[in-house]
C-alpha cells in the first residue's frame, strides 16, 4: 500500500483525501496528543512550562535519564510518532507529486494539491517540534 502511494499509482482524488486529508489528521491528532502529555507532565513536576518539548528535553537530558521514569517513556513514544509522521509525510508528498503529475483533469487541481500538501507537512513538522 505504501508503495503504491510512494509511486503515486492512486488517484490524485484518493491519495489527496484518503491519504492526504484523513492520514494527516490522524497522525496530527496522535502527534499532539503526546505532545501534550510531556507538556503536562514537565508542568506537573514544576519545571517552567516549556513550549518545545524537544528544547526541554535537550535542555534536561541528563535529568530526564536519571529520574524520567515515565516522561523517558513519553519521550520514546512521542519520538516514534514524531519519525512515523515525518516518513508518511515524505511518502505522502512523494505520491502526491508523482500522482499530480499524471491527473488527466485540470491543471488547478494538482496545483491545489501540492500547495495544500506542503502547507499540511509545514504545520505537522510545527507540531512535532
Amino acid at each position: 500500500m505504501f508503495k503504491k502511494l510512494a509511486n503515486g499509482e492512486y488517484s490524485l482524488k484518493i491519495t489527496f483525501w484518503l491519504f492526504g486529508v484523513l492520514g494527516f489528521f490522524l497522525l496530527n491528532i496522535i502527534t499532539n496528543m503526546t505532545h501534550n502529555s510531556i507538556l503536562r507532565m514537565i508542568c506537573d513536576k514544576g519545571a517552567l512550562c516549556a513550549k518545545s518539548v524537544v528544547l526541554f528535553a535537550l535542555s534536561h537530558l541528563i535529568q530526564i535519564f536519571l529520574n524520567g521514569g515515565r516522561l523517558l517513556t513519553m519521550l520514546g513514544v512521542h519520538v516514534l510518532i514524531s519519525t512515523i509522521f515525518v516518513v508518511y509525510a515524505y511518502i505522502l508528498l512523494r505520491g502526491l507529486w508523482k500522482s499530480s503529475a499524471s491527473y488527466e483533469g485540470h491543471a488547478f487541481w494538482p496545483i491545489c494539491a501540492k500547495l495544500v500538501l506542503v502547507c499540511w507537512a509545514l504545520i505537522g513538522l510545527k507540531s512535532i517540534i
